[in-house]
């Protein structure tokens, strides 16, 4: 065999490339290796709703924390300030409103007055008429009659007018009232958004800031790894898609353990990528190692690691390597 291969040494090695490459084929029939892997979980960055400086930073730099808890406060005494504001706009509404409805009835009381005055003043009218017919009153006393049942119907119209006036002011108090309520639930929302707690159980990530500090509304200020959802994102070559499917066992390594195995299962996979980084919309992109030569597309495979999160500190974007069993 030896003196074969000295003889033919052309043959020998196109006969080793030829070999090679047909267990590699055959190999992938069964299993497939990806070592562009990292391990992943969500990153949840924390940014107040209210502008304002730090009283303090409750938490330190990879501290673990508990969903609801509290990472940093912003000075609350402005926000206290503006709740008793509000507080106290509200109290002034309701008693304009109080105001406003005892004006109501006091017009009602006027208007009923109006029209007594006016219903008396047009009996008068009427008797004095019926007298003048027999010259039983004189023409002075009856205008002064019929000037009185003028004045008295003006005296209704007006008294009328007011009560339209009260009743419309009672809708605009009561409009008010609801504005300042609504100042108040606005203010005291925002003071209780002074204190800024962590959404999810987690560490903390090396923080940027400290007691002082101004925090603005919308600009992170923390960072908190979640402990939620561990997963590995393999990429993993196109050939493969065609045998991929959720639930295939996983043997995989990660860098910050890399000598020992652990087992997991596919997750899902990507039912598309972008072809290009600058390709716009939510598809991942999967860069090539090189640009002169053509190699197949990968696809991002997300991978369960099974009970490891549960064991050990996991690292996120640390190096990972699957072997995916067909």
């Amino acid at each position: 065999m030896l003196s074969f291969v000295e003889r033919h040494v052309v043959a020998s090695i196109l006969g080793a490339v030829v070999l090679a490459f047909l267990v590699y084929e055959t190999s992938v029939r069964f299993f497939a290796y990806s070592g562009d892997a990292y391990v992943a979980t969500d990153v949840i960055f924390i940014a107040p709703e209210v502008s304002g400086p730090l009283a303090k930073v409750v938490v330190g730099d990879d501290a673990p924390v508990a969903a609801g808890a509290v990472l940093a406060e912003i000075e609350r005494q402005p926000f206290a300030l503006a709740v008793a504001a509000a507080e106290a706009q509200v109290t002034l509404a309701a008693e304009r409103i109080r105001l406003a409805e005892a004006a109501i009835d006091e017009s009602t009381a006027m208007v009923s007055a109006a029209r007594a005055s006016l219903d008396n003043a047009r009996r008068q009218q009427t008797r004095s008429e019926s007298l003048s017919q027999t010259g039983d009153i004189s023409a002075e006393a009856l205008d002064m009659v019929r000037r009185d049942a003028v004045v008295a119907a003006a005296d209704l119209q007006k008294a009328e007018s007011l009560a339209a006036v009260a009743q419309t002011l009672v809708t605009v108090r009561r409009a008010e009232q609801a504005t300042a309520a609504q100042a108040l639930a606005k203010a005291s929302y925002e003071l209780s958004r002074t204190r800024i707690m962590s959404p999810a159980k987690g560490r903390v990530a090396p923080l940027t800031v400290r007691t002082g500090d101004y925090a603005t509304a919308g600009k992170p200020l923390a960072a908190v790894v979640s402990d939620l959802d561990w997963h590995i994102v393999a990429a993993v070559d196109e050939r493969h898609l065609a045998r991929l499917k959720p639930g295939q066992s996983v043997l995989f390594t990660i860098g910050s353990d890399p000598w020992r195995p652990h087992w997991g299962t596919v997750r899902s996979i990507s039912p598309g990528i972008a072809r290009s980084a600058g390709e716009d919309g939510a598809l991942p992109y999967v860069p090539l190692s090189t640009d002169w030569i053509r190699l197949p597309r990968r696809f991002p495979v997300l991978i369960d690691m099974g009970d490891l999160p549960a064991r050990e500190r996991l690292y996120r974007g640390a190096d990972a390597r699957v072997l995916i069993w067909f």
